[in-house]
Parts: C-alpha cells; structure tokens; sequence
C-alpha cells in the first residue's frame, strides 16, 4: 500500500484513482509489459508517463497471432481474417487505392486531413492510448522530449498495454477500461490519441471492430473538452498471409481515415508517413526485428509526425534525436515534416 501511495505523489495532474490504478496495474505487471511504468519530472513539475520497449519475444500484442508476455493469446492474425475473405475480392478493394485511401486512375477526391484548433501549447494535456505499437521505443516520452526541445511546456501521459483494442479500452468494466473512464470523467484533457489493434483496424474489420468504441471514447474526450486523435499504425513488413505490405496499409488506412472523417477527428497518418519514408530513404529500417513493431528510427518518425500535426510546427532543426545519428533524425524530421505540413526539401 505504501508504494501505491508513493506513486499517488508521482502523479502530480492525475486525479488519485487513476493515479492508484495506474500504478496497481503496472505492480500486477498486466499484459506483456515486464515493469512497472517509469515516471518522469518535467522542470514544470508534471509527470510524464513511458513505457518501457516491448520484449520482441513475447510482447507483440497487436495482430501477431502471439502470446504476450502474460500468456494471453493475441488477437487472431490478420492473415487467418483474410482467409476467410476471397482474395480476389480483396483485392479488387485494393488494387486501384493508394495508402492514403484516395483510388486510382486520375479522379480520386483529396484525402480527409484536418488541423487542431486550437493546436497544441503551453499547458496543453495530452493522453495517448494504446498497445505495443505505441509504448515501443516509448513513442509518448520521444513525444514528450521533442516538445520540451522544442520550448512547448507539455504534459504527457500514456495508458498502453500488449493487445489492447478501443472495445476494450471503451469497457468500464475491463481493468484498464475503467482507469480510461475514470481519467476522462475526472479530468480535462486537450489531446487524446488512440491507437486501435492492427486487426481491428483494417477496413475489412472496422465497422464492426473499431468504430462502435471509437464514437463511443470519442464522446467522452470531447465532454472531457479534449480532441481526439487518431494514430494510424504501420503494415508489418512483409504483410500478413495472403495479403501483401501494400495492401494491408492501404486497408489500414481506409480504416483509420473513413472514421476520423465521420467523426471531424484529428489524424497523425503514421502508417502513411512510413510508406513515404520507404520510398524516399531506402537506407532507413522503420520496423524492429519482428517486422510488425517499430524500430526506434520507426518510433522516432512517428513521434515527429505527432509534433509536426499536433503543434503545427515543423520538426526539422529539433534538438531531440534520441539515440540516433544526428543525419537519420535529420532525414525523418524532413520526412515527416514534408508529409504532415506539405513543406518540400529546397
């Protein structure tokens, strides 16, 4: 009890239920995460919350088919769904579509994109949700440590888990369901960004997977007076069974871009962004070794992507590079800059 109430102290904004939730969760060591959450102090005082990186091994989480680090069964691989859809219908769906949703042959409508109004600033509270795909790497703490070089005075703070779906997460009664719940009746936010599961996400399975919880947490971050964001997550590397790369990114983002539209929401298009980076810069490695989660250059690029929409503001010249060599951060600012605010490389 005393670690719970030392934790309670950490969490300096969060009401004290979902600060004691939060830290009993992680104590529990729930889901495929093998410690508990580190708590960082930012010189304002507030706490950002990270994750630490998935265990290639045993945390895939999200549409891998695996066991995660607690021995729950993943959600059923993308592949087997597809099985069960005929190829050639699938493919007719995909063929004449590029990643951004916009189809073929010269008469395509522009893609949906909207701006934050206001965008993010000084004292801006910001919530990201999801699973493995966004604590790897610690996608919320790159996020985190961009903004504070780049002189915005943010908080931070992350509920991810391995696996984890928006069905779950809208669920009051689920574990983590109900610590969401209880952040958004209790507290006001700015930016909530959700990440759905890959398999729930696929246009294929959207309608009836995703979009119900997403409407559903939608209404509760615009009564918590925030707006939602939605973070497009990445084909893995080599597609998923019958369906290759390209198609599954093309799926994904259909899904992704057809709810955000109906529901006038805010879009970080990191699938997309990657697919560019592919094109532009053959040299960089966006996914780790399990091929469906990201590398930390691949978590560094859709952390300058969430800067670049959610400021508004060009990442390029960002002091924060990570771990990584000075030029490949360089080379992902500009990608992600050119991507998001259209600002072409002279």
């Amino acid at each position: 009890m005393e670690d719970v109430k030392t934790g309670m102290k950490m969490m300096k904004l969060l009401p004290v239920l979902l600060a004691a939730a939060i830290v009993m969760t992680a104590a529990a060591g729930c889901g495929s995460r093998d410690d508990s959450q580190a708590v960082k102090e930012t010189e304002a005082g507030a706490a950002v919350t990270s994750s630490p990186a998935a265990n290639p091994a045993g945390g895939a989480g999200d549409g891998s088919g695996e066991e995660d680090g607690a021995g729950n069964a993943d959600a059923a691989n993308g592949a087997d769904k597809a099985r069960a859809t005929d190829k050639t219908e699938t493919e007719d769906k995909t063929k004449d579509t590029d990643p951004s949703g916009q189809t073929g042959e010269g008469g395509a409508e522009e893609a949906y994109s909207r701006i934050p109004d206001p965008p993010a600033s000084d004292g801006s509270k910001i919530l990201f949700v999801g699973n493995s795909h966004t604590y790897t790497n610690d996608l919320p703490g790159m996020f985190y440590s961009m903004a504070e070089a780049g002189g915005h005075k943010v908080d931070v703070y992350d509920l991810t888990e391995g696996y984890y779906t928006l069905k779950m997460y809208s669920d009051p009664e689920d574990e983590l369901g109900s610590v969401l719940t209880e952040a958004l009746k209790g507290e006001s936010w700015d930016f909530v960004v959700l990440q759905e599961n890959t398999n729930a996400s696929i246009a294929l399975n959207a309608k009836k997977d995703m979009y119900p919880y997403a409407r559903q947490l939608d209404g509760m971050i615009q009564k918590a007076g925030g707006q939602t964001v939605f973070l497009m997550t990445w084909a893995p590397k080599d597609g998923a069974g019958v369906l290759s790369h390209e198609m599954v990114q093309t799926q994904l983002s259909l899904g992704y871009r057809t709810i955000a539209e109906e529901l006038d929401a805010l879009l970080i298009p990191g699938g997309e962004v990657f697919e560019a980076a592919r094109k532009q810069a053959e040299g960089l490695e966006l996914w780790g070794e399990d091929g469906q989660h990201p590398s930390e250059e691949g978590t560094y690029l859709a952390a300058c992507s969430a800067y670049a929409l959610l400021f508004q503001e060009s990442p390029v010249g960002n002091s924060f590079v990570s771990d990584l060599d000075q030029a490949v951060a360089g080379e992902l600012q500009e990608i992600a800059d050119a991507y998001i605010l259209g600002t072409k490389k002279s």
